[in-house]
């Protein structure tokens, strides 16, 4: 599919959801209508207590997405080189996976009292099985002529990385990294709230649900629904790419 064809699918799955829209708005009293949303709209992107609060919870992902990313990557390697450590890595990364990110959350918070640290290793613990289970399905599937040809060559082990693995597992990563940024926005908006953040994406939401300032509501899922189609439509270019 075309860039021309992707965009106009886009538009037109947009553009079905204003009548859907209105429809609920007169049928429930805490949907606001469209028109109302989309004029308040330009003074909320104005202030910069809005974009604060969006570069703090995005700070948050990336640091807590970067630690799940690194974590993840050290985990497949060592699976998919040792026998041994693979089995009892592989228990861990299950447990991971299957822990709800609500629970990941709360535990996470009450750990760490509510700290910026919280919220960094929650997203970092709730990403990294993602990237391990991706990462290590890559190694695993490549060829063991790799490897020899390394060996050939002399190649140590950052170049091993660079000029060999890098480029192979690369579709894996790029698989394993949509998923697990898209996750990351979701569990970062449940931990500001069950933590009860001062700041960022999750407090601003549940402040403005709490005095049913549903304008504002509104607003802040706007904002977003369009960060994570942003960062998806980058993802999906890069991984079009690799």
């Amino acid at each position: 599919m075309s860039r021309i064809e992707r965009l106009t699918w886009a538009t037109a799955a947009l553009l079905l959801l204003i009548p859907m829209w209105y429809l609920a708005a007169d049928r429930a009293t805490f949907i606001e209508r469209p028109d109302d949303v989309l004029r308040a709209l330009p003074h909320f992107l104005s202030q910069s207590e809005t974009w604060t609060n969006i570069g703090i919870t995005s700070l948050r992902v990336v640091i807590g997405l970067a630690l799940g990313i690194v974590a993840g990557v050290i985990a497949a390697f060592v699976m998919s080189r040792s026998k041994f450590l693979g089995h009892v890595l592989t228990y861990y990364v299950i447990a991971a996976l299957r822990t709800p990110s609500a629970i990941a959350a709360i535990l996470g918070l009450a750990i760490f009292k509510g700290s910026e640290a919280g919220y960094v290793l929650v997203v970092a613990f709730i990403t990294f099985p993602y990237m391990a289970i991706g990462m290590r399905d890559g190694l695993n599937s490549a060829d063991r002529e790799l490897d020899e040809m390394a060996q050939i060559y002399h190649l140590n082990l950052a170049a091993q990385v660079r000029n060999i693995w890098a480029p192979f597992v690369a579709p894996y990563i790029f698989s394993a990294l949509r998923n697990a940024h898209a996750l990351s926005w979701k569990v970062i908006v449940v931990a500001e709230i069950f933590g009860a953040a001062r700041s960022g994406f999750g407090a601003r939401f549940e402040h403005a649900w709490e005095y049913m300032i549903m304008i504002e509501v509104h607003l802040w899922l706007l904002v977003f629904m369009a960060i994570v189609l942003i960062a998806e439509s980058g993802e999906s270019r890069l991984e079009l790419k690799a």
